[in-house]
């Protein structure tokens, strides 16, 4: 298992509303009908055959099991992964009204033991063992199941897996530990805001609708007879012809298509069928509707929601996409432009989703200045002033097209991802297109429709909307029952002022769509440097091999001394901000256009970095550019962006115990970085002179390294260097790489969260930062992963967050035990991990040859992964360039060292970690709700004086 057993909702906006929709579980009221699309278009291919890019190697075949598990087999003979997700369409909208969060609770309890694998934690166990990893999730229409390793394990893996399908023990005695997990699951939500804005969202919904139910579990839902409600919902709901499998290894379809018919035809059909929600979301007469509700973080958000009919069966024409892309546009003439300039927005974002077989989402969301709730009538004014526009202009073809456009050059030109990722993204499509449109659905965009399109905009009113506010302070008068969020729900339509339109415009024809798509020819090997002058290196690694036409450009803009103080890490934060500000809406069409950039700060000065497709990068970078040496600081927007940023600092206190634990390794021993506080006291009361100030002084001449990757050749680089010259003032400036502090005693450093739970991260820093150490750490932290979960989270239930992983910071590796848990105070945790480390030295000594093989050869498989897409091997290669690693095989060196470690290597590596574990650790600790805390080591009192002292 990985840190979480499960995976939270994927959230793309934080408001509530977003999280309805994300969380797969929603559903529109009726409305006017819109004629659906054909989708048996006439074409002589097998139905079955399963469309996939040009630029796919992969081979596909889809069948249907002799017990109707619907599989999809995929044949990569370039992965250094097997994986596999299975996906039951069920989730927790099927669960019984008396057990609100049973069938997350069942995700639980599969993974532990089935009638043929009995052992506990057994199959996390062998994924481990053999490189891998496993995880799963609920949602409210599917629950899906996930794993990864080395393919020579994925048969015996599969035989492991199949077995939570078809003779899960449900063991009654882990049924009752369990319920413990779940409900630390759902401790551990209970002041983050997503999770809460979720929950309230349920007082403004129809009360007959399963979305109206809390779906987490808690020892309260999950009472009194659960262990047969636990028999009956598998019995009930769990049926092959209610699944689907996406399976993936290099063995051949034929090979795979053997092995996996039998395994997985014996998983039981009981003819279920589907089971859609037919509830409305909303009764009759409950919208429009304002619900307002109040958060722990500063920072107000307000979200319209309109109910529109499904999406999902235009998924062809993707009617709500066009809406959506302009309702979200940055560009001139946009909602967001006009927002921006009255000084009411920090972003802005619109989607939609089908959340049912009938009834859909479009939302927009909006994240408030304070003075942007203080106006959020006219706020919502503009945005109907908006929607009038786009109603008002018939939809127009072009514009389609423009979409059409980006949509298929990134399904022609599409890159491979993880295995994981592709198989449990895919899975839960099988229950939604025909086998054919499995691969390319999200990019079809075959039809311009433009009455569908009108009809869908016409549901874009005042009189079919939720408005969602929320912020720390909104007026309340109720609260509710999960969470004890404050919140005010009103059956009303959102109050409006008339605030002038005129400056919003719908956008012009996109200047920075690509061109030029020639790929190049290949050139192997690693980077070389192709430039070498004072002021500007530049290495360059053209590199085709993946297909596509896209590069990436990494540029670290060194300034003198470079980053070495909070008050300069707190400008130069601001500063980036209004640079980003500044270039948006001149920007945003290159974004929509696949070209992308991000600035950032790092420990030299300042990183660039721009991707996609190689056509017009050099033409981005010279806009940035402009825009980052000549940017005039504005008074409004300076404020703006500085109390953003002082919100963002603040609001981290509001994060999990254990994340902000976590992050305390980061600021504490790293030179470069600071915690939140400091950089709070840098940037407080500061005006737009002194960060003048601070520009004119810090950012006077800059020594750049850049590496790019990609689509390139030598043909650009004398534009690319003259534009870097043009635009920065080159020097020659010492580049002195940031340090890690070494610890060299017991220390530890308390920090205090608003949170019962107690929270305890426990770090044995390497003692070097050697290619042999890290390979000891990383080895000795693969064997003893699953024996800390099993330990503390499986057998005694400590918490639903418990892991132990390898740290490396830069180049210094560590082990890191990690427990957030709402029922032991750190002290205890601090003992029982100390009794854990203690009898790891017999257990590790106990290994035989044969398993301590299969943890080495396991490691040395994820080291030498091969890079699955461009943007993974530019990242690779430029964290080796940071490093100062120009030969750019660190993953091979330590690979070597893994290989050449023996057991004994090992067990003297966990005997000096036992000593360490008194004598030089740093343990950082939040102590929840309970007194007792540990009590030896120095106390870390003040992080500045400490990294002086360092």
């Amino acid at each position: 298992m990985s840190l979480s057993l499960r995976l939270p909702p994927k959230l793309l906006f934080v408001s509530i509303l977003v999280a309805l929709a994300t969380l797969a579980g929603c559903q529109g009221p009726a409305s006017d009908p819109i004629r659906d699309p054909a989708h048996d278009r006439a074409d002589s291919r097998d139905p079955s055959e399963v469309i996939k890019s040009p630029n796919d190697d992969r081979r596909y075949r889809y069948l249907e099991l002799d017990n109707k598990l619907r599989v999809l087999l995929v044949s990569d003979a370039d992965t250094d992964k097997a994986a596999a997700s299975l996906v039951v369409f069920r989730g927790s909208y099927h669960e019984p009204d008396a057990y609100p969060g049973l069938a997350h609770f069942l995700e639980h309890m599969l993974f532990i033991g089935t009638a043929k694998y009995p052992e506990v934690d057994a199959y996390q166990q062998f994924i481990s063992q053999h490189g891998g990893s496993s995880n799963a999730y609920t949602a409210s229409d599917h629950t899906n199941y996930f794993f990864d390793i080395q393919p020579a394990y994925f048969a015996e893996a599969m035989d492991r897996f199949a077995q939570f399908f078809v003779a899960p023990l449900l063991a009654e005695d882990y049924v009752e530990r369990e319920k413990n997990a779940v409900h630390s699951e759902y401790q551990m939500q209970i002041r983050a805001d997503n999770w809460r804005g979720n929950a309230v969202l349920a007082t403004a919904l129809n009360p007959g609708h399963p979305r109206a139910r809390f779906n987490i579990g808690s020892l309260e839902t999950l009472g009194d007879g659960v262990q047969e409600a636990l028999e009956s919902f598998f019995e009930n709901h769990y049926s092959a012809d209610q699944m689907a499998l996406v399976a993936l290894s290099s063995e051949s379809l034929d090979d795979m298509e053997r092995w996996i018919r039998p395994m997985f035809g014996a998983v039981p059909n009981r003819d279920l069928g589907p089971a859609p929600t037919t509830a409305p979301l909303f009764k009759p007469n409950q919208l429009p509707a304002v619900l307002s509700h109040q958060t722990i973080m500063d920072g107000y958000r307000v979200s319209y929601g309109f109910p529109v009919p499904a999406t999902e069966p235009h998924y062809r024409e993707k009617p709500a996409d066009y809406l959506t892309n302009l309702l979200g546009h940055e560009g001139h003439g946009s909602l967001h432009q006009a927002l921006l300039r009255r000084g009411w927005l920090e972003s802005l974002s619109a989607g939609s989703w089908s959340v049912d077989d009938r009834n859909g989402l479009i939302v927009v969301d909006i994240a408030l200045t304070p003075d942007g709730y203080r106006n959020v009538d006219r706020v919502t004014d503009l945005l109907f002033g908006y929607i009038e526009r786009l109603q008002q202009s018939p939809p127009e073809a072009w514009r389609y097209a423009e979409q059409a456009r980006v949509a298929e050059l990134g399904f022609r030109f599409q890159e491979k991802t993880s295995a994981t990722g592709f198989v449990y993204q895919v899975a839960p499509r099988l229950m939604k297109y025909p086998p054919r449109d499995l691969l390319v659905a999200p990019y079809l965009m075959t039809s311009f429709d433009a009455g569908l399109i009108r009809d869908y905009a016409r549901l874009l009113t005042p009189e079919n909307v939720l408005m969602t506010l929320a912020g720390p302070d909104v007026e309340t008068n109720a609260r509710e029952r999960w969470f004890d969020v404050p919140y005010r729900l009103e059956q009303r339509a959102p109050d409006r002022h008339a605030t002038p339109a005129g400056e919003l415009a719908l956008p012009q024809p996109n200047p920075y769509l690509p061109e030029n798509l020639e790929i190049l020819a290949d050139h192997p090997g690693p980077p070389v440097r192709v430039v070498d002058r004072p002021g500007l290196t530049l290495w360059q690694d053209r590199d085709t091999a993946f297909r596509t036409p896209r590069a990436n450009l990494y540029l670290s803009l060194g300034i003198p001394d470079g980053i070495g103080s909070a008050t300069d890490l707190a400008f130069a934060e601001l500063y980036r901000a209004l640079v980003e500000d500044a270039l948006g809406a001149e920007i945003y069409p290159a974004y929509l256009a696949g070209l992308n950039y991000n600035l950032a700060v790092d420990a030299y000065g300042l990183e660039l970095r721009i991707s996609g497709y190689s056509d017009k990068q050099v033409v981005l970078l010279a806009a940035v550019l402009e825009t980052l040496t000549e940017l005039e600081i504005d008074a409004a927007r300076f404020a703006v962006i500085r109390d953003r940023l002082l919100r963002e600092w603040q609001n981290y206190r509001e994060e999990r115990p254990y994340s902000q634990a976590v992050g305390a390794m980061s600021y504490l021993l790293l030179s470069h970085r600071w915690p939140p506080e400091a950089l709070i006291d840098a940037l407080q009361h500061r005006t737009p002179a002194e960060l003048a100030h601070w520009r004119t002084t810090r950012l006077t001449r800059f020594n750049i390294e850049g590496l790019r990757n990609g689509n390139v050749d030598d043909s650009d680089i004398p534009a690319l260097t003259t534009t870097l010259a043009r635009s920065l003032p080159l020097a020659t400036i010492d580049r002195t790489p940031p340090s890690v502090t070494t610890v060299t005693s017991a220390l530890r450093y308390p920090i205090v969260v608003d949170h019962e739970d107690a929270a305890i991260v426990i770090y044995l820093q390497d003692a070097e930062s050697s290619f042999v150490s890290r390979a000891r750490t990383a080895l000795a932290a693969g064997i003893m992963r699953q024996a800390y979960f099993t330990s503390l989270r499986t057998e005694q239930q400590l918490g639903y967050v418990v892991s132990l992983s390898n740290q490396t910071l830069r180049d210094r590796g560590g082990l890191a035990f990690i427990v957030q848990s709402p029922v032991a105070s750190t002290a205890v945790l601090e003992d029982l991990t100390r009794t854990f480390l203690a009898q790891q030295l017999d257990a590790v000594a106990a290994l035989s040859d044969d398993e301590f093989g299969r943890y080495q050869q396991g490691l040395i498989a994820r080291l030498t992964e091969r890079d699955r897409n461009l943007g993974e091997r530019g990242r690779r290669l430029w964290g080796e360039l940071e490093l100062g690693e120009t030969s750019f095989d660190t993953r091979e060196r330590i690979a070597a060292e893994v290989a050449a470690l023996t057991r004994s290597n090992v067990v003297d590596y966990v005997r000096s970690a036992a000593a360490d574990f008194e004598q030089r650790r740093l343990m950082i600790y939040s102590p929840g709700r309970f007194a007792e805390v540990p009590t030896g080591g120095a106390v870390i009192s003040d992080v500045t004086v400490f990294k002086q002292g360092r």
